[in-house]
């Protein structure tokens, strides 16, 4: 088995942004507001979630740091330019109203889940 590595997460991260940028394009071409703003919540809980599993594994001594620097910067670049691409449109501010309204519903999927989505 391959060790995970900051090549391997730059890699997973690529990948992961083509498809949430293919999506979120078009949610806001269809006007879809509230998946982009699931999607934005999406990525949000998953650097939430890193930042707590880097926590559990520091505590046990087990935390590669450069594979979390990389996981855990990745994540939050991708966040930013996805937010950037969500407030070019013009409903920006529906879409921002929407994001804090639902980020901490049950309507706010997890990552995993909303990737799941996109298959169905």
């Amino acid at each position: 088995m391959q060790k995970y590595n900051v090549d391997s997460v730059n890699l997973e991260l690529s990948g992961l942004e083509a498809v949430l940028a293919e999506r979120l394009t078009n949610s806001l071409e269809t006007d879809d507001l509230l998946d982009v703003a699931k999607g934005l919540i999406a990525l949000d809980k998953e650097v939430y979630k890193v930042e707590e599993d880097a926590r559990k594994l520091r505590l046990t001594g087990q935390l590669d740091i450069q594979v979390y620097t990389a996981l855990s910067g990745g994540y939050r670049r991708l966040s930013d330019r996805l937010t950037k691409l969500a407030q070019q449109d013009e409903h920006a501010r529906e879409i921002s109203t929407l994001y804090r309204a639902l980020r901490f519903t049950n309507e706010a999927v997890s990552l995993s889940d909303y990737l799941r989505e996109l298959a169905r």
